[in-house]
């Protein structure tokens, strides 16, 4: 368009029509589509009303195999907290069909979609259409979100500054990290579908107990072997390694009672002596990439 347009109105008016063209994103929810690997994918996008003109922190929520975008907007809360402390959202849909359900996330690296380029394509989708800080891109995500955003906290993690697996936490067998990256996580003991232990009843793609994830990330990241625990509330214990490589750290919350739901959700078997939601952004905002 630049050489096409010499120095007059006429080139004036070419950046219009080139600014025009860009493409700004709606405040509030707004459904995107792009094309990433040959596929056809979108995702919901929230911006909040008052995000004022500095770049903003962007947050990854991948909803749950079997779910759709708009069911992790409900569960999260994401939006609210969005307005409040000034952050944009992506709620991507999942395509792949997995053992348990269609809807979900290429997590395992089978054949089918390629998730982890749909991350890719997704940041550079939004940074197109507003100011985000490359340097605060975070993703979170529930159950097959969590499993997934165990795959990109490896395979990205010179382009996210944190992740948040909630109900899903897995490390990948092939995983060769670019950067210590922090994690925190939740999970509840008696989880029924991402069971807390493997055993011969578990899903074929639940690959390992969540002790074993959380060691193997401990391993990853250069944290020693000491941890620092609290009993935060009655069915609640805190677990944490700060003294890890590359300012990282682990934050892990196990609950005792919460089945397989994000803890403070509105799902009436959710844990609400915490709030992951308010957990999560916490964290997220004490990191960004160096």
């Amino acid at each position: 368009m630049a050489k096409l347009c010499g120095r007059s109105l006429v080139s004036v008016l070419c950046m219009l029509v080139w600014s025009a063209g860009q493409g700004h994103a709606q405040t509030g929810l707004s459904d995107h589509t792009l094309t990433s690997a040959g596929e056809q994918r979108s995702y919901v996008l929230y911006l909040p009303e008052d995000a004022g003109s500095d770049p903003l922190p962007l947050v990854f929520s991948l909803h749950g195999s079997g779910y759709v975008p708009q069911d992790q907007v409900d569960t999260s809360g994401f939006t609210d907290l969005a307005d409040q402390h000034g952050f944009a959202v992506v709620f991507p849909a999942g395509i792949f069909a997995n053992s348990g359900s269609a809807r979900s996330w290429n997590a395992n690296v089978e054949a089918g979609v390629d998730d982890v380029q749909f991350i890719r394509d997704m940041i550079a989708d939004v940074v197109g259409m507003t100011s985000i800080d490359r340097s605060r891109v975070y993703v979170s995500g529930f159950s097959g979100g969590a499993r997934m955003s165990s795959r990109v906290a490896c395979e990205l993690s010179d382009v996210l500054a944190a992740a948040a697996p909630v109900a899903g936490l897995q490390y990948p067998d092939d995983c060769t990290l670019r950067r210590p990256i922090p994690i925190i996580t939740f999970h509840a003991i008696d989880d029924p579908v991402n069971q807390y232990t493997v055993g011969d009843d578990s899903r074929p793609y639940w690959r390992m107990g969540v002790e074993t994830a959380l060691d193997k990330w401990r391993q990853a990241n250069g944290c020693t072997l000491g941890n620092t625990d609290d009993r935060l509330a009655q069915h609640v214990t805190y677990y944490r390694w700060t003294d890890c490589s590359g300012n990282s750290e682990i934050h892990f919350y196990l609950t005792e009672t919460g089945r397989h739901t994000w803890p403070g959700s509105v799902d009436g078997n959710a844990n609400q002596e915490i709030n992951a939601s308010e957990l999560i952004w916490q964290f997220f905002s004490r990191h960004s990439l160096p």
